[in-house]
This record gives C-alpha cells, structure tokens and sequence, in this order.
C-alpha cells in the first residue's frame, strides 16, 4: 500500500554517486527525477549471490521497460545477521556481490560505501535475519508504492508500472473479465503482440487458430517428463491426419524454480525445433501473464498444483486445466481431452457391463446365515454390489449402509426387492465377522473369493484396486493400495444402473435408474485423480 515519504532524492541526499551497467561508471542520484525506483535490497552472503534466480525476473521486468526511461532500479547491498557476526566477511562478500553485478543492467549503491548502505536499510526497516531479497518501490514524487514488491513484479513484470494499487487492482480486474468470458486473444494477446511463432520462427497470428481446440503446453526444461511431450506429439500428428482442428502453443518456462539456472535463447530454440506446434517467443511477458493467470506458484506463496496442459475450446468455450492427466492417461480416445469427455468415456465402458459377465453360473454365494446360493439363481433379480473400503468407517459410508439396510428391509418380499451382495475388504477372520455383524441377510464375502478373474473388469469395480499415482501429469504405477468404499447396481436384466463412491439414496427408486451415471463417473474421476482440486482458481 502507497505512504507518504519526502521525496525520492531525499533517499539519496547523502549518495553523490551510484555504480551503472557493472562497471565503474557513476551516476548521479539527480537522474533519477521523475522516475520510478526499484530499491532491491539484496543480502550479500556467498550462496545467494550466485543464485540467478533472485534477479531473473527483475532483469526481464527492467528490460521491457528500459525503452521508455521511466524506470530505475537501485541494488542496496547488506550483510545479513550472520554476516554482522564474521569479520572476514567483508572481502567474501564484496567480491561475490561486484561478480553479480557485473551482470546486471542496473544501478547499484557501490559496497564500500557502508554508511550509505546502512542508511536506507535502516530508513526502510529490511529485517537481517532474512537471507533472500525485498524490494521497496517508490514513485517520482517520493511516495512508497509497494513496500514488498518481489512477488509483485514476479507475477505482473513490466506491464505492471508502475507498480501502485491502482494498476494492480486494474490488471487482476483484467484477469477476472478474462475468466467471465476467455479467448485466446485475451489470454495470448497483449497490446504489443497479436502472434505467435512457429518452430521455422514464423510469425502466426493468433486469429487464425481461434476456431480451434489449442493446448497451452507450459513447458519446464528438464523438468517436464519426455514421455507428455510424446503423448501430445502422438495426438497432434494423428489430429493433423484426420482433422485440422488441433493446435499446440509452447509456453517456455524460464522462470520457476527449476528452470531459472539452466534455460536460455539457445535451449529454448532447441527444444522448439524439437516439437512440430507453435511456441510464444522466449522470455515473452505474456509468458509470466499466463503463469499468473493459470495459478503458478510465487516465492513466498503456498504450493500450487500447477497445470501442465490447459486445453481451450474453439471460441473460448471451454478451459481445462486437467490436459495433461487427461492426454497421457486416456490418450487420444479422450479429445478434445477434456473431464466431460473423459467422464464420457468411462461411462460407455461401465455400460457394457452386465451381471453375466462378472461371474460364472455356477458361483456360489453364501448369506450372512450360511446358507448359499448360485449365481444363476440371482438371474432377473433387482442387486446392488457393495465393496467395502478402508472409508467404511466414516460417517458417508456408515451413513449410506444404514440406508441400504432400511430400503433392504423395506422393499423385501415386495416387487422393488432387491439383493445385496457385501463384499468386505477384510483380511483377518475376526475383522470379517466384525464388519458383517450387523448386516442383514444378504449375500457376504471377502474381496478375495468374489472379485472376477478377467482384470479388464476392475475397471469396473470404482478403482477399488488402489489410488493412481499420477504424477506431476499423468497416469504411472499406484500411490498405494487403498481400496474405496463404492457400489454398482443392476436391474433385473442384468444391466449396469449404477456405479459410484458417491454413496447416497435420492429417491425410493434411486439406484435402480441411470440416468445420473455420467455425473457419477465425473465425480469418481476428479476424486481419484485430484481433478476436484482445481490447477486454475478463476474456472
């Protein structure tokens, strides 16, 4: 928030010079007038120094503003806590920092004037227990902008000057008019540029592929897995075949954590002639725009799952975040590779199950009471599959059993009887005969004696097998073995009605009709493969 100071100068009234470009040029405090002033309070222990990623993002800022001359940033070096306690610090530090700044495009308060240095250290409060970098900005009438500004300047970069309340209040007011109505014009294009390139390094303007499906592909060197890049690689080749109504934009990032040490104009050309889609320009602003918009983290900010593939429908109809998950898990079957979709899908499966198929004829089950029963003797009866998970103890499943045994009770010896088959996932005899205490009498049996043989139906079984581990983007192995408390109905024909983990009664006809199965299997996908916790807070 913006404060009353005196005037910018007045920071500097004692400094009669300043270091420029690295070099041993000075500059007077006075050329500063009318400007607006970055002062990047920067620690001056070893490690840090020779970690660019404390000034990448400032210098991208700096540079797309240098044009205008409108803008200045002033390097405050100073010891930290532990620095104070070291008397031979002083040269170690001094050579790390003038090594660093040799590399900056700035202005710098030169190291051996220490009362200076301490002066504006002291004037802005900067806590030397810190060990990273803050930023004040001050306006050219000497008004404080933004007393923490790293972050700031991070998420919004040049378009952000200057930097007051007002301006920011006015970008995330864009952001939120983007989210209301998306584009690709509104999320790929800024006042400056309407293009991105191919990887030939053509131009190509963003209208005309806005009738398309167009995948974002933000993509970290060294970080993002070969096998994503294969799997778009796959679906864009085989799209182009048949359709023309796919594109891919590469978002190079080169700003993360991960990435700010090892990227540069070089392995951005390299990876681009790599891939056969198009790619916004290294270090385009409109990349850090696009990091804000879809929810990538900043220093400082809780973790954020991140998306790796945002699909946008033609005409912005569309945003889903989910793309990468999507794209490696289901391949192309999944396009436009959205959740509906793929929630689509799962249910063309589901419906091709039939009681029939699940077990042999001759099956016996048994009742709680002993007595047994074949399989084929269950034929033209109303039955509900009930797979007990290591959830069976909450309050949702104990509340949805109780349910099922009123209904039970309720409709036996009527035309809307039904038969429970309870299969539990007990493996000692004791826990088994715990769990089934106090069940009517229904059908009963550990998962190990009733599950089907033919493991292309545990598709079927609501992912009892276990939670995938998918990764940062897609679908690889299992996390753990956790089977979930789930159900599947069938009518008396043998057709699937139901498959859910969403264990609930709606109506006294509920399960037994399926017209909600596509709702269900959207719902089941999100919770097993964390689709409900959303990559892009604004969709």
């Amino acid at each position: 928030m913006a404060e009353n100071c005196c005037g910018p100068l007045k920071h500097f009234e004692k400094v009669s010079v300043v270091f420029v470009f690295g070099s041993t040029n000075k500059v007077k405090s006075a050329q500063f007038a009318g400007k607006v002033i970055l002062l990047y309070f920067l620690p001056v222990h070893h490690d840090y120094l020779y970690s660019r990623s404390s000034i990448s993002y400032l210098t991208d800022t700096y540079t797309y503003l240098f044009p205008d001359n409108v803008f200045e940033v002033v390097v405050v070096p100073y010891g930290t806590a532990d620095d104070m306690l070291l008397t031979d610090s002083y040269e170690c530090n001094k050579s790390s920092f003038e090594s660093l700044f040799y590399h900056m495009p700035w202005t710098a308060i030169p190291f051996p004037d220490i009362a200076s240095r301490e002066r504006l250290v002291g004037r802005f409060g900067i806590d030397r227990l810190k060990c990273y970098g803050t930023s004040v900005v001050i306006d050219s009438s000497g008004m404080v902008l933004q007393s923490k500004s790293c972050n700031l300047i991070r998420k919004y970069g040049g378009i952000g000057y200057p930097f007051s309340d007002k301006r920011i209040e006015f970008l995330k007011a864009q952001d939120d008019a983007t989210a209301r109505k998306p584009s690709l014009k509104a999320l790929l294009g800024s006042s400056k540029q309407d293009f991105v390139i191919s990887n030939k390094r053509n131009k190509v303007l963003i209208d005309t592929f806005k009738e398309k499906v167009v995948a974002l592909y933000f993509y970290e060197e060294g970080i993002t897995p070969n096998w994503l890049t294969t799997n778009i690689k796959v679906a864009y080749e085989k799209l182009a075949q048949t359709e023309s109504c796919f594109e891919v934009v590469l978002v190079y990032l080169h700003c993360t954590s991960g990435t700010i040490d090892y990227t540069s104009e070089k392995s951005f050309q390299n990876t681009l002639e790599t891939m056969p889609w198009l790619a916004l320009p290294f270090k385009d602003p409109r990349c850090e725009r696009l990091m804000r918009f879809f929810s990538y983290p900043y220093d400082g900010e809780p973790s954020v799952e991140a998306p790796a593939l945002v699909i946008i429908g033609p005409q912005g109809k569309f945003i889903e975040p989910c793309g990468a998950e999507i794209i490696g898990k289901f391949k192309l079957p999944a396009y436009p590779f959205t959740r509906d979709r793929v929630a689509k899908l799962d249910t063309e499966i589901v419906r091709e199950l039939t009681l029939d198929m699940l077990w042999d004829q001759n099956t016996t089950f048994r009742r709680k009471d002993g007595r047994k029963v074949q399989f084929s003797q269950l034929i033209g009866k109303r039955l509900i599959l009930f797979f007990e998970g290591v959830d069976c103890t909450e309050s949702h499943a104990n509340k949805f059993l109780k349910m099922l045994k009123e209904r039970y009770l309720s409709m036996k010896g009527t035309d809307d009887a039904f038969e429970v088959i309870y299969i539990t996932n007990c493996k000692s005899e004791s826990l088994y005969n715990k769990n089934i205490k106090d069940v009517p009498s229904w059908f009963v049996s550990p998962a190990s004696e009733l599950l089907p043989v033919d493991l292309s139906l545990y598709c079927c079984y609501c992912h009892m097998l276990s939670i995938p581990d998918v990764g940062a983007c897609g679908c690889s192995g299992y996390r753990e073995w956790r089977p979930t408390s789930s159900m599947l109905a069938f009518d008396r024909d043998g057709q699937i009605v139901r498959k859910s983990i969403q264990l609930s009664f709606t109506d006294m006809d509920f399960p037994f009709h399926a017209s909600n199965m596509e709702d269900e299997a959207y719902y089941e996908l999100s919770y097993f493969y964390n689709w409900d916790k959303s990559k892009m807070s604004q969709f």
